[in-house]
């Protein structure tokens, strides 16, 4: 049966969401995903990937978090007819703010930014001294061997 995870996980999703510790999470969780759905509709395609929601309050303020400078710049554009679109849907939207909140990696399109920061030959051999002037068994020498060994690997 290929269901069963699945049907597992939404088992246990419902009785953590009927639980008093976590039940208003999923729920507000739920509501967010809600109004993302909206979002993702009411603007291009080419930005749906770029941008989430932030945050949604009751008073109708809305968080928009985008990629980077230009989605924001071309969501705030886009604001009034995005302020329609969710009245419209029922979703109550007196103003947005867009963030700035750079995505490393999007789920949607698999794409994976990797950040790679190497030592130079400087820093190595400064960490290094340092560490070997430590007593065993520190958790900085113990830190430091590990970002020493990891930067040999790059």
């Amino acid at each position: 049966m290929k269901n069963v995870p699945i049907l597992n996980l939404n088992s246990f999703l419902t009785t953590l969401g009927n639980s008093s510790d976590y039940g208003p999470l999923l729920a507000k969780a739920r509501r967010l995903e809600h109004i993302q759905k909206h979002l993702q509709s009411a603007i291009p395609s080419q930005l749906r990937e770029r941008c989430a929601i932030g945050q949604h309050t009751s008073d109708g303020h809305l968080v928009i978090y985008a990629d980077n400078g230009t989605v924001a710049t071309r969501l705030r554009h886009l604001v009034p007819s995005i302020q329609q679109k969710m009245n419209k849907a029922g979703i109550k939207v007196e103003n947005i703010k867009l963030l700035i909140q750079p995505q490393i990696y999007s789920p949607e399109s698999g794409n994976t930014r990797e950040i790679s920061r190497s030592l130079s030959f400087t820093a190595v051999e400064h960490l290094t001294r340092l560490s070997n002037s430590l007593s065993s068994g520190s958790l900085l020498k113990n830190s430091l061997r590990m970002l020493l060994t990891n930067s040999r690997d790059e």
